[in-house]
């Protein structure tokens, strides 16, 4: 059997980056390879519960990097030079046929000096992680194992991101949209809205509540997890959104995979955050048949180019309009109503980011980059 090897550098957070490696990991079985995971972290009824993907990590052979020396590598570049090599040789001698890296490893741990496919979220990426070391040590990083980069193809999950990375010099580049895995369906549609994310600054949770204020008169839900941590990493962010939040905005701590009616049974999807990359969280939505309504910047913008549906606003003033449009009563005679979706239109159009879409891209770029 063909053997194919994902590099994960951990599977601790299961969010939108995990769900790429975890999908990975299924196109491939499905592609007929045998696959090994090199993952810090092996939980399968964990990803079961935040994915309903459990079985593809039981079906995965785990591969765990030597962890000898990588605490002190950390604090001091030089046992690093070797370390790095340690781990370079290591993941040489799994002999896969094909290798993915869906998270780039740790510090000071070093790809492999063969052709690979590396997922990339955002530019900042691509930069090394040696480029901030003293110039003579980081000569000797780039020498030994900076080659990598020119081994890799990249596997860029946006049109924007792909065409930035050409422009920059990067011509072995390829557009993968990233996949919801196993998504969701439209249900009866409430007049309420919903956004699915952590309680933290980069989610623009702020905004959220501001909007909410503006439209008492409709239910929001944000439904978060992790909250306890994720409020001391940030220095009680999650706190203070939820001492001041309005109302009719209700917290509810699960993962949506356990309650997946207050996605499904929501008209509106309202991301806030302006981060780059693709958003799954928006992708899972449309899957919902929920309408999607997020801010001019950001991956969120991407995900609704790609698939042709939903508002992008530039201020909260925008994107009150917008969700006070979908969860209005609608205006019989009302021109700008005559091509509003249903649900299970929105669900159509999501099917471009499904596991099947992904599976068959996935097939199409290794035959193209990895035949003679």
């Amino acid at each position: 059997m063909k053997v194919a090897m994902v590099i994960q550098n951990s599977l601790r957070s299961l969010g939108g980056g995990e769900l790429v490696c975890v999908t990975t990991c299924l196109a491939l079985q499905k592609l007929g390879y045998h696959v090994k995971l090199v993952t810090d972290r092996f939980k399968p009824d964990e990803v079961e519960a935040a994915f309903g993907l459990g079985q593809v990590l039981r079906e995965c052979e785990q591969v765990k990097v030597p962890e000898l020396g990588r605490e002190l590598a950390r604090f001091s570049p030089l046992p690093g030079i070797f370390l790095a090599w340690v781990s370079k040789r290591f993941l040489e001698r799994q002999h896969a046929d094909v290798v993915f890296v869906t998270r780039d490893p740790r510090r000071p741990d070093a790809l492999p000096d063969r052709p690979f496919f590396r997922f990339i979220y955002e530019i900042d990426q691509l930069r090394n992680f040696w480029e901030d070391y003293a110039p003579g040590l980081r000569l000797v990083y780039e020498n030994l194992y900076g080659r990598s980069r020119q081994s890799a193809i990249f596997l860029a999950l946006s049109p924007a991101l792909t065409a930035e990375m050409k422009r920059k010099g990067f011509p072995k580049t390829e557009l993968v949209y990233p996949s919801y895995g196993r998504g969701f369906r439209p249900r009866p549609k409430k007049n309420q809205a919903v956004y699915v994310t952590f309680l933290a600054p980069q989610k623009n949770v702020d905004d959220f509540c501001k909007i909410a204020r503006r439209l008492p008169q409709y239910k929001f839900y944000l439904v978060g997890r992790d909250t306890a941590r994720v409020n001391r990493i940030y220095g009680g962010y999650a706190n203070r959104i939820l001492a001041n939040k309005p109302s009719n905005v209700e917290y509810v701590e699960t993962r949506i995979r356990k309650s997946p009616e207050l996605l499904e049974e929501s008209k509106v999807y309202l991301h806030t955050s302006r981060e780059p990359g693709m958003s799954i969280a928006v992708m899972e939505a449309l899957s919902a048949g929920c309408m999607p309504v997020v801010p001019w910047q950001g991956g969120g913008g991407d995900v609704l180019e790609a698939a042709g549906v939903g508002y992008r606003y530039r201020g909260i003033d925008d994107a009150v309009h917008f969700v006070r449009k979908e969860l209005g009563e609608a205006e019989p005679q009302g021109a700008e109503n005559v091509m509003r979706l249903t649900p299970e239109e929105i669900a159509k159009k999501a099917e471009i980011f499904s596991l099947n879409a992904f599976q068959d891209r996935l097939r199409y770029v290794v035959e193209k980059r990895m035949s003679p």
